[in-house]
């Protein structure tokens, strides 16, 4: 199923810590890209997290995000710092002696400074987590997913009504080829039947003239090779795996074979259905810049 690199997707759960929210947001990118803001608790499951992310899509920048609040459970200890603590003091007797001022440094004096005791969070295994962890980051994932595959069905419908349009007007430019070439004679003979009045005109010399226009003229070749670009096409939009390079590669093959036709074609009709082919062409690599 083609899918498209745009998407988004939440899950959340209690678990045993309290609420966790993962939320996953996607957008194009050539390659695969993964972008984590994390709980500090939840660092030891980086590479696990982006494991299960290129387990899900093979392309698109990725900005995961996983918070957790347990509700004022999480468990913390009241550490004293010594080093600061005696520096403080340390500062307070100097300032005494200094100023020549009386009293006592008390305890009660020294916990008015900034960073003589702080609370650390109980740091325990987090191991266990991953399992419940994990469930609710699938959740996210998936919705993330379904999000994806829904823009990448609206896509796939588009991609198929400019398939067809330029099918019909490759059509039209196969119809009219051979006619520019019969246009070409009757132009020929016109100029010369006016510059040579009463003259008779050497037919061979003619006959060569309309065959090495027409040879230079022939665009069967390209239009072949449009042909089988488009079938090609049509099959990527009914494949499962990502194709969203081998589009963009055959967008521009098709492009270049329009070029070519414009080149040679020598006509106002084709020179027109090639321009609007362009438009077409210009409009799907847009699109696909977003197909993973």
């Amino acid at each position: 199923m083609i899918r498209s690199m745009t998407g988004y997707g939440i899950g959340q759960k209690v678990i045993s810590l309290g609420r966790v929210t993962a939320e996953a947001r996607s957008t194009n990118h050539r390659y695969l890209d993964i972008s984590l803001r994390l709980p500090k608790k939840l660092y030891p499951f980086e590479t696990q997290i982006k494991e299960m992310v290129k387990a899900h899509f093979s392309r698109g920048r990725f900005d995961i995000s996983i918070e957790m609040d347990s509700g004022g459970k999480d468990q913390f200890k009241l550490e004293p710092n010594i080093e600061i603590a005696q520096m403080y003091i340390d500062a307070l007797e100097s300032l005494k002696s200094k100023l020549d001022i009386t009293g006592e440094v008390t305890l009660d004096l020294v916990l008015r400074a900034k960073d003589v005791i702080t609370a650390k969070e109980v740091e325990g295994d987090v191991g266990p987590l991953w399992e419940e962890i994990s469930g609710v980051l699938l959740s996210c994932l998936e919705a993330l997913e379904a999000m994806r595959e829904g823009e990448g069905r609206n896509l796939v419908l588009d991609l198929k009504r400019r398939l067809k349009r330029i099918s019909r007007r490759i059509d039209e430019v196969r119809g009219r080829s051979p006619s520019v070439v019969e246009a070409y004679r009757k132009r020929l003979l016109e100029r010369l039947a006016e510059m040579t009045e009463g003259m008779e005109i050497d037919r061979s010399r003619l006959h060569q003239e309309v065959a090495y226009f027409a040879d230079r003229s022939d665009i069967t070749e390209e239009v072949v090779r449009i042909d089988s670009h488009l079938r090609q096409f049509g099959q990527m939009l009914e494949s499962d795996e990502p194709t969203g390079r081998k589009m963009d590669f055959l967008v521009q093959e098709i492009h270049r074979e329009v070029n070519t036709i414009g080149a040679k074609a020598n006509d106002v009709v084709i020179s027109q259905k090639v321009v609007e082919i362009k438009a077409e062409l210009e409009r799907m690599r847009e699109q696909i810049q977003n197909i993973e």
